[in-house]
This record gives C-alpha cells, structure tokens and sequence, in this order.
C-alpha cells in the first residue's frame, strides 16, 4: 500500500501538485518505516521489562523476530523508486530549460551545504566504525560511535529546518515559489531531511537499546540495518548537493 502511495504522490507531483504530492510522499515513507520499527520491535516489552528488573536476569533475547535483511532490502528497493521518480521528475523539468539554474534563480551559498556534507559523511564512518568495534567485542567503544553518529546526524536536520530554510524563506532569496528551481529545491531537499530526521530517530532507538546491552557481537541486526540505510541517505545527498548547488557547471548544456 505505502507503494502505492508513493506512486501516486509522484503522478501529483508531476501534474504539478507539489505539496499535496511531497504529503503523500513522505506519508509513504513513515509507513514503511512505521512497519519496519513495528515488526522488528515485537520484544519491546520484555526488553522493557528486562532492563528495569521486571523479569529474572540472564534471559535470552533471543534473534530479531523477522528477516532484518530482507526487510531493509525492502526498504531500500521502495526508496529507491521513491527517489528515481523524484529525480526523474527534477530533470524532466530541467530538460525544459535551455540552462539551468533557470534565469532569474539565486546561487546558492553552498557554505551550510558543505557543512552538512560533512556531518553526514562522518557520521557514516563513525557509524561503520562502531560497528566493527562491537563486531570486535567493545561494547564502549561501540556505544561511543553509535552516540556520535547520532549527534552528528543530528546536525544535519538543525541545520537544514533550523538554519538554512529560514535563511532562505525569510529572507526571500528562495522560496517553494520561486519557479520550478525553488519548487525541486524544497521538495527534493525535503523529503531527504525527513529522511534523515528518521534516521536520526531510529539511532537514538538503536541508542537506548545500545546502553540497554541489547547487541553483542551476534546479535546486531537492527544496527546493520540502520546504518544500510544511513548510506543510502548519505549518497542520495552527495547527489543533491550536485544538483542543487553545484548545477550551474553540473548541468549546464
């Protein structure tokens, strides 16, 4: 079903309907994650329980109750045309244009851009790194890497929502109304930083289970998962901020 939403968020889209269409989108995207968090979660209770002495000590968790694989391979394949349908729709407009950015459209200070480049590709690194650390049996070290990755990930959505938006809104430099340049602009970058705002959520999850002593070495499925898609997050970023800020000699004809 979230597919299927998905879908016809893009068909809007491309007729136009930019907001309704970014909506319907990102409601998708909550479902499927939504339903990941929930099947994957089935022993939250007795972890609950566990953690705060309700039930007897030494009791095994147990493996994820689902095929973690499996499901963030879904995840992905469904971002993916998520995404590609995004992109496809960004350049069917550029086509449109003999340059682009088109005339009249700002340059972009790519100062907060670059800063955030560099939150998300540390927090990558940090995140593999933490988890090669538990693969190794230190589980300090790995809750260390885990929390950072989480912080720095967290930047990135501050400085976005926070900073850059209102900079740009506010002081009229961009808007969603300024032509198609500011409609992709806010409706790509947008649906990325909810993106990224669900990866930050689900690493402060994956945080308390961390400090809850929920991973070893053998049981980490929720933690590869999260960082799969953390990559995936982070490439589709390295490409928006070629588009988008570096267009000009990108995509220039």
């Amino acid at each position: 079903m979230a597919i299927g939403v998905a879908m016809f968020g893009l068909f809007m889209l491309m007729k136009g309907f930019v907001f309704p269409a970014a909506l319907l989108l990102m409601l998708s995207f909550c479902a499927v994650i939504g339903g990941f968090l929930y099947s994957e979660t089935k022993n939250w209770r007795s972890s609950i329980l566990t953690a705060f002495g309700g039930m007897r000590g030494g009791i095994d968790l147990g493996p994820f109750p689902v095929d973690i694989n499996l499901t963030i391979q879904l995840i992905i394949l469904t971002e993916i045309l998520l995404f590609g349908g995004a992109f496809a729709m960004y350049f069917g407009i550029r086509l449109q244009f003999p340059f682009w950015p088109p005339a009249g459209a700002p340059v972009l200070d790519t100062s907060i851009a670059k800063v955030q480049t560099l939150f998300l590709i540390s927090s990558s690194i940090l995140a593999e790194w933490s988890i090669w650390k538990l693969r190794k049996g230190n589980d300090k070290a790995f809750r260390f890497g885990l929390i950072g990755t989480t912080i720095l990930g967290g930047f990135f959505p501050v400085l976005q929502f926070g900073l850059e938006w209102p900079h740009l809104i506010l002081n009229h430099i961009l808007t969603p109304s300024t032509g198609f340049f500011g409609a992709s602009f806010y409706l790509l970058t947008g649906i990325h930083g909810a993106h990224v705002t669900a990866g930050v959520i689900a690493y402060c999850y994956a945080d308390i289970r961390a400090f809850m002593g929920q991973y070893t070495a053998k049981n980490h499925g929720f933690i590869d998962a999260a960082v799969t898609y953390w990559q995936f997050v982070d490439l589709i970023w390295v490409l928006l901020f070629a588009l988008m800020w570096q267009g000009t000699w990108v995509l220039s004809v």
